[in-house]
Parts: C-alpha cells; sequence; structure tokens
C-alpha cells in the first residue's frame, strides 16, 4: 500500500500535463495501491513519467492501454469502479525532482547556516546556566542579539527595494 504522503510527494516533482488531477484521484485510493520499481506485466499499472502517463487497465474483460492525459482519469475512475477493494493497481513512477535555482538554494543555505548558529548559541546558553557561568551567558546572550539585529536589517532592506 501507498501511503497518502507518498502519493502527495509525487507533486514535488516534475509532472507531466494532466498527472496532477491523477495524484488527486489516486490519493483517495492509496489503500488499493501498490508501488513498483519494475514495469509489470499483466497487472493493473499505471506509469507516471517525465514526459507522459501509461495505464493498462483491466476493463470490461480486457487490458485498455491508454496514453494521452485526458483519457487516463476516466480509465481509472472506471476500473476502481469495477473492482474489488482487494484489486490493486501498480504504480511506477520515474519523475525527476523540481530543479532548484541556484539563487533559491544559496538563499536556503544561508538560512540554514544562521539557524544551525542560532541553535549552538542557544545551547552555549543553557550550558552557561547549567554552569552558573555568568560572563559566557552574558557573550552568549550578545551573540544572539546581535543575530537578531542582522535579521532585522536585512529583513529591512528587502522590503525597501522596489
Amino acid at each position: 500500500m501507498m501511503t497518502k504522503d507518498d502519493i502527495l510527494i509525487l507533486k514535488t516533482k516534475l509532472l507531466p500535463a494532466g498527472a496532477e488531477a491523477v495524484i488527486d484521484f489516486l490519493a483517495a485510493r492509496n489503500g488499493q495501491l501498490e508501488a513498483t520499481n519494475i514495469v509489470l506485466e499483466n497487472v493493473p499499472l499505471l506509469i507516471i513519467g517525465r514526459h507522459g502517463m501509461i495505464a493498462r487497465l483491466p476493463i470490461n474483460g480486457r487490458i485498455k492501454k491508454v496514453s494521452q492525459a485526458e483519457e487516463i482519469l476516466p480509465a481509472l475512475q472506471s476500473f476502481f469502479a469495477n473492482t474489488s477493494s482487494s484489486d490493486k493497481l501498480y504504480v511506477f513512477v520515474n519523475l525527476p525532482d523540481l530543479p532548484i535555482p541556484p539563487e533559491v538554494q544559496q538563499v536556503l543555505s544561508e538560512v540554514e547556516a544562521r539557524a544551525l548558529r542560532r541553535e549552538r548559541i542557544r545551547m552555549q546558553i543553557d550550558q552557561a546556566l547549567d554552569r552558573r557561568d555568568r560572563v559566557a551567558f552574558d557573550i552568549a546572550v550578545k551573540e544572539l542579539e546581535e543575530i537578531d539585529r542582522e535579521e532585522e536589517s536585512a529583513l529591512w532592506r528587502t522590503r525597501r527595494l522596489p
């Protein structure tokens, strides 16, 4: 069984046209889905790839193969309407992650570094309190206040940009 989170994570990938509606439909039927790492034969199968989707579904006693985005959702609806709750649809996914622009990656790295620095200072404050070391406590608190001032100053500069 695929969890709803497994299915919804697919929305963070580069999706082919029409795949978002298919993923939403599948999320409600996650108990009847099974992820597969290989393309299987002779089983109900949905393949979602970067450039499209293909479904091979038993409908009216015959295997129906559909590959057009506008045909896949109705075929899946028909498949699930005519199957028992124990029947599985196997899902093969081959989707790349969304590319993150270098500028965004740089900002994320800076935010992560600030968060780590802030956490390190908080740990120093806790340790100074545990040791009852007033000097170390004051130094750490001043460093934390400096980080807060830097972030506030940076925030105001970004808000003033046209």
